[in-house]
């Protein structure tokens, strides 16, 4: 049996692998999905998940889009509208439990973007 943290894990490490991959075909993609990971538990800390959740989704941009869809398949949710959707109409024990999760898998995305992705920092990019 696994913990919560090694399946959120395994899965984020695929997904960011899948970035890696495009790299060289994407470097942009890579670069910019990276610092999002890297920002993105951060935002969530200064402003709240909904807030973080919406402020990329409102981005609309292909990085953005793409990494709340990685990040929301990780949490068990079909894409990050639907992540949005149940975070905003979701109760306070539940809204407090669904952003310590995904803090958890936000971590481990932050991680692989250094890891694996080799993003040492996202200045100059906004989250």
């Amino acid at each position: 049996m696994q913990t919560r943290s090694q399946l959120y894990a395994q899965s984020a490490f695929t997904r960011v692998d899948l970035i890696r991959a495009a790299k060289a075909g994407q470097p942009e993609l890579a670069q910019k999905y990276g610092a999002i990971a890297l920002n993105f538990p951060v935002l969530i800390l200064q402003s709240g998940l909904a807030q973080a959740c919406g402020f990329v989704l409102a981005k609309q941009r292909q990085e953005h889009l793409r990494y709340l869809d990685d990040l929301a398949a990780v949490l068990g949710e079909k894409d990050g509208g639907a992540l949005h959707a149940r975070v905003i109409a979701s109760s306070l024990p539940d809204y407090m439990h669904l952003t310590r999760c995904t803090l958890d898998a936000a971590g481990w995305f932050k991680r692989y973007a250094q890891g694996v992705l080799g993003v040492e920092s996202a200045e100059g990019e906004a989250p």
